[in-house]
C-alpha cells in the first residue's frame, strides 16, 4: 500500500517540479532537506513527512491534494455556494 502511494507522491513531485522549472537541488535547498533526500522522494522511495509535504506545497504551489491525487481542488464557485 505504501509503495504506490510513494510511487503516486513521487510522479506527482516530479510533474509539479517540472512545471514549475527548478531543479532537484532547488527544492530540497527551499524545503531544508538533502538533495538525496529529495531524491528519493521524487522516485517513489520514500514518503514526505508533513512539514515536508507542506513545504513542496508552498514551494511547487501546488495543492495536498495535487500532490497526493494528482489533481487540483476545484475552486469553490465565487458566490460560496458550491456549485
Amino acid at each position: 500500500m505504501y509503495a504506490k502511494l510513494s510511487q503516486q507522491i513521487g510522479t506527482n513531485v516530479r510533474a509539479a517540479r517540472h512545471r514549475a522549472g527548478l531543479s532537484q537541488t532547488q527544492v530540497a535547498e527551499a524545503i531544508h532537506v538533502p538533495t538525496l533526500v529529495f531524491s528519493r522522494l521524487e522516485r517513489g522511495r520514500l514518503l514526505p513527512s508533513l512539514p515536508t509535504l507542506v513545504g513542496l506545497c508552498g514551494v511547487l504551489r501546488v495543492s495536498v491534494d495535487f500532490i497526493l491525487c494528482g489533481k487540483a481542488l476545484e475552486a469553490p464557485a465565487p458566490d460560496g455556494s458550491g456549485t
